[in-house]
């Protein structure tokens, strides 16, 4: 009786890695599958490497599906204190985040990088919980108000915990957990998110080259000086929060500091993931595209930034994988001919 029921707590444990599987997957999917649409309509070069980086992503996502399947330790168990304070610390995280950049004006940018860095500084132990709050306290007033954005605040954090041992060491998880938690709540109450249209390659090109630098420099920041990925992120995001609106028009600047934050997510990926800071240059070029052609749907949301950062490094790590599964079969061929 004891083992059935030893038996059942297991399961419990693999199906909650499961459902976070399938949440954080869902969502990533709908970004890039919005951001192919759009891009059919634009430029072939752009239709290919989307294509290209889809299929990439649905290879690397098989390999974390089995993981998750798979997968049934003891540490997957719920850990009542530690779990209880991630749902709440990601819930306060959440809250004021969306008072500095609503109520106070500061901006989404500003008050999320403002959060970060001060988790990151005092509160190292729940640092991740609360950044993935400060993604949910990025939405748009013109969507959420504070029940609304509460309640996002505690559906993402639900998720959180769901999700924690899937998918980790991929930089933008926490965006895509606030994402999952914003879109839930705004079905849930039935408004509607906002839409934009596409980004034309007039700030196209200058996007890119931020996108490059946040996350490079994120990886570095986090990994070479040894900040870690809150503390990297929060400093990239402030910095380009603050400065490029200053060097640029407010607005051209403000979408520049954007694209700079959602790439400096990519640039919290772990060396479980990427060895090397360069693999954080295709991971900031498909950031940049997504960034463009994703503006026409489903805005508003906050931690809509990191998912994209999300797809983007796992579709990155998929062509390393995948490059590696061909060069080990080719050779596995090669000395089976000698």
């Amino acid at each position: 009786m004891r083992s059935d029921a030893k038996r059942g707590s297991l399961s419990h444990r693999r199906l909650a890695s499961i459902l976070g599987y399938l949440i954080l997957g869902a969502y990533t999917a709908i970004v890039f599958v919005g951001g192919f649409v759009v891009s059919l309509e634009h430029s072939i070069a752009v239709i290919v490497i989307l294509g290209l980086w889809a299929v990439a992503v649905l290879y690397e996502s098989t390999l974390e599906w089995k993981a998750a399947y798979s997968t049934d330790s003891e540490e997957q168990r719920f850990d009542f204190p530690k779990d209880s304070l991630s749902f709440i610390t990601l819930f306060i995280g959440t809250l004021l985040t969306y008072w500095i950049s609503v109520t106070l004006g500061l901006g989404a940018v500003i008050a999320s990088g403002l959060v970060g860095v001060f988790a990151a500084a005092f509160l190292k132990p729940y640092a991740a919980p609360i950044f993935s709050g400060s993604f949910v306290g990025m939405a748009s007033a013109q969507v959420f108000d504070y029940p609304t954005i509460a309640l996002a605040g505690a559906i993402a954090g639900l998720i959180f915990v769901l999700g924690k041992h899937v998918f980790n060491g991929f930089g933008g998880k926490l965006g895509t957990t606030a994402w999952a938690g914003c879109v839930f709540a705004a079905l849930l109450v039935g408004r509607p998110l906002v839409t934009a249209p596409a980004l034309g390659w007039d700030v196209g090109w200058l996007l890119t080259v931020y996108c490059i630098v946040g996350a490079v420099v994120t990886f570095i920041l986090s990994i070479w000086f040894g900040q870690g990925p809150v503390m990297a992120s929060g400093m990239v995001g402030l910095a380009a929060g603050l400065l490029l609106p200053a060097i640029h028009d407010p607005v051209t600047g403000g979408i520049y500091a954007i694209g700079v934050y959602a790439a400096s997510f990519a640039g919290m990926s772990g060396t479980t993931r990427f060895e090397r800071a360069y693999w954080m240059v295709p991971a900031g070029v498909l950031c940049a595209l997504i960034l463009m052609y994703t503006a026409p749907f489903m805005g508003g949301g906050g931690g809509k930034l990191g998912t994209t950062a999300f797809g983007a490094v796992i579709g990155t790590r998929g062509l390393i994988d995948f490059g590696n599964y061909v060069r080990a079969r080719l050779a596995r061929t090669a000395g089976e001919a000698r």
